[in-house]
């Protein structure tokens, strides 16, 4: 396997891992178990764990700014059907 091919690899355990809660040691010590030599240093995969660390944070955040946002417009919507039935009967 090309050492492009195993980089790519390896960083998408390292972001199935990180989405699991796995510590830095611990991926790290998982992909020299199956890597070996080939397994990304220690710098790597921290820099990797960061940056889909990040990733999950906006991501939550994002989604409860959707669920803020849904909450907002269903409240405005049974406020508008409550006044249509007032009005319209």
């Amino acid at each position: 396997m090309r050492m492009l091919e195993l980089e790519s690899e390896q960083r998408t355990y390292i972001k199935f891992l990180v989405k699991l809660g796995v510590s830095g040691n611990e991926i790290r010590e998982m992909l020299l178990q199956v890597y070996g030599d080939n397994a990304m240093n220690k710098t790597a995969v921290y820099n990797w764990r960061n940056v889909f660390l990040r990733e999950e944070k906006v991501s939550l955040t994002k989604r409860d700014q959707d669920g803020q946002q849904q909450a907002e417009l269903k409240k405005t919507l049974h406020k508008f059907v409550k006044l249509y039935v007032q009005i319209f009967g």
